[in-house]
């Protein structure tokens, strides 16, 4: 099966992986969890691929 060719807008400016320009993750693939026990819980899904961007 072939890989698909798909982006991930950002918007989270205090991400070291976001290009706040484009305004999408740089990260060729990242790691999302939930922190409820309702998977379809929106406001819960977080990137555990975040990292605070030193300045």
């Amino acid at each position: 099966m072939a890989k698909k060719s798909q982006t991930i807008k950002c918007n989270v400016e205090t991400c070291k992986h976001n290009d706040c320009d484009k305004m999408m993750c740089q990260l060729n693939e990242i790691k999302v969890g939930c922190g409820c026990s309702d998977p379809n819980c929106k406001d819960d899904t977080i990137c555990d691929s975040f990292e605070e961007e030193k300045e």
